[in-house]
């Protein structure tokens, strides 16, 4: 029979695999990773040769290449390439054992990203090899060599960077673009310095000006320039409110060139993040090519754009609150539904500022910013939805037996629930202990003539009192841990709690709601390529994020 500890057994930590047992293994199937910055035709070039230099490789030290992962992207970090997410997938479902790359910058050059790279493959009991450098992590415990490569890797990313910026720097100053895809209504000149007008793009963004100054808003201009055929700066045929936005507030148009305007760091997640400089640091060159609108046009412009924001902001602004107000989207356009209200007919006739939420209907709204949202409806009543989301997720737990499997896998919590009590017992002993001593104290007095009998017996009443307390508060402690003491009673204990929370789940307060319907879905989103992957049934998933959440 295998004993395992309360640890182990309760939380099912799955068994480590040492990674450098493949280390005399030969055959080992194993993924090849290509990373190139651009679509360009020398870079495709590159492609072919770092497929050529991996298998040639693997070739000689007996390795087998299953498949290569190739992401066209520039120095991103590793988490937001899509090859790179494949090939960890296909590590866990075991079709590789580890990645082999041609050097270290093919695969990152940032020193924090390598590292969580190589952890993250290491968890999963594979392993990566570094071919120019010699690199393998099976053999690199303290991370020592993988801090240095990737250090050499990220100052070289860094110098390279440096010398690109500086380029660019001077040709800002000098009144030159730095851009590879000029705003809309306008092209490069021929020597790619310059923005100089795109005579066909050109008018429709003057039609668009004069339609939104005219009175028209952004939905109503992208329904008329998708239903024309007219095409964005992309050459597609979806316009939306936000890229009609883009180009009303895009101060290129008055003939300035801005650079040096924001940078690239790390948030507190590792992830990038964009930020904007200090306005001191911004590079701004007034007259570098011709403007298609005059200053005092585009400034009513703005004025109009900012008043019909505060006009939204407080139409759409109200106490109540809406629990999947973002989360929600558009089943024909894609788009998010937003919370927000319209007043009763009874309470038409009232103030703003004497009406309540009482008067008001509240809906999610779909603004349909697109124009071609093919769905009837734009609103939908908020209580209906919400009861409909929180009745789906009671519905989940029809049946007891996934509610059952989980708890018994949390049996290492029961005994935190009594800790306050095992404490308290703890004290009450103490308590006693020293009542009894005392006893012996006062009796040892009297026997020694220090006290006299009236203070003896005063005294003694005084600590059988005591006594009598502590013992019948220590019996009710004893009982109380001894019903619960039986694994069952503590496992249907529990099981009741969860029940009633989730047979009540609608009654719930909407803080715990709304916490619980976010979780499940920053959960799920975190997880839903690995689910898909490995055929995990998505009810059965969200059941245990669930779970865990309340127990």
């Amino acid at each position: 029979m295998d004993y395992l500890p309360p640890l182990v057994k309760g939380n099912r930590l799955e068994e480590f695999t040492d990674v450098k047992k493949t280390l005399d293994e030969t055959g080992l199937s194993i993924g090849g990773y290509i990373r190139i910055s651009t679509k360009k035709d020398s870079q495709k070039t590159s492609i072919d040769n770092q497929k050529k230099y991996i298998n040639e490789w693997a070739r000689i030290n007996g390795y087998n290449i299953v498949d290569f992962y190739t992401d066209v992207k520039t120095g991103a970090y590793s988490y937001l390439r899509n090859e790179m997410t494949r090939l960890k997938n296909d590590i866990s479902a075991g079709k590789i054992k580890g990645i082999a790359s041609k050097e270290i910058s093919r695969t990152s050059r940032d020193i924090l990203d390598i590292i969580e790279l190589k952890r993250s493959l290491v968890s999963q009991g594979a392993f990566f090899i570094s071919i120019k450098e010699g690199y393998d992590s099976r053999t690199d415990d303290d991370e020592f060599l993988l801090v240095i490569h990737a250090g050499l890797a990220q100052k070289e990313r860094k110098v390279t960077s440096t010398r690109v910026k500086i380029t660019q720097m001077i040709k800002a100053n000098e009144g030159k673009t730095n851009v590879a895809k000029p705003a809309f209504g306008y092209k490069l000149s021929e020597d790619g310095q310059h923005l100089v007008l795109n005579p066909d793009t050109a008018e429709i963004y003057k039609l668009i000006v004069d339609k939104f100054i005219g009175g028209w808003g952004r939905l109503k201009i992208c329904k008329y320039l998708n239903s024309h055929g007219i095409k964005t700066s992309s050459g597609g045929n979806n316009w939306t409110t936000n890229s009609i936005l883009n180009i009303l507030s895009n101060p290129v148009y008055l003939g300035i060139n801005m650079y040096n305007v924001t940078l690239t760091v790390r948030d507190s997640t590792g992830k990038a993040k964009r930020m904007v400089r200090p306005q001191d640091q911004w590079i701004v060159r007034e007259n570098t090519h011709p403007p298609l609108i005059s200053k005092d046009r585009f400034d009513r412009i703005q004025q109009i754009i900012q008043d019909r924001k505060e006009k939204d902001n407080k139409e759409w602004s109200c106490t109540k609150k809406y629990l999947l107000s973002g989360l929600l989207y558009c089943s024909s356009c894609g788009n998010k539904l937003f919370g927000g209200k319209i007043p009763k007919n009874k309470s038409k006739g009232k103030s703003k500022n004497d009406r309540t939420d009482d008067d008001y209907y509240f809906y999610y709204f779909d603004k349909k910013i697109t124009g071609t949202c093919k769905n009837k409806n734009s609103n939908y009543r908020m209580e209906i939805v919400d009861d409909m989301v929180m009745n789906a997720i009671k519905e989940l737990f029809a049946s007891n037996d996934i509610i059952d499997e989980r708890i018994r896998q949390k049996q290492y919590i029961y005994d935190l629930k009594l800790e306050k009590d095992k404490k308290d017992r703890e004290i009450v002993k103490d308590k006693l202990d020293n009542t009894n001593f005392a006893v012996k104290k006062q009796q040892l007095a009297f026997e020694a003539d220090a006290i006299t009998l009236d203070e003896y017996r005063i005294r003694l009443n005084e600590l059988r009192d005591q006594k009598s307390q502590l013992e019948k508060k220590l019996l009710l402690l004893d009982q109380k841990l001894k019903k619960v003491d039986n694994l069952e009673d503590r496992y249907f204990e529990i099981k009741e709690k969860v029940k009633g929370l989730i047979h009540n789940i609608n009654n719930l307060n909407y803080e715990l709601k709304d916490e619980i319907v976010r979780k499940i879905i920053k959960k799920l989103l975190s997880v839903m390529a690995i689910i898909l992957h490995l055929n995990i049934p998505l009810k059965n998933k969200i059941m245990v994020i669930f779970l865990n959440f309340m127990i």
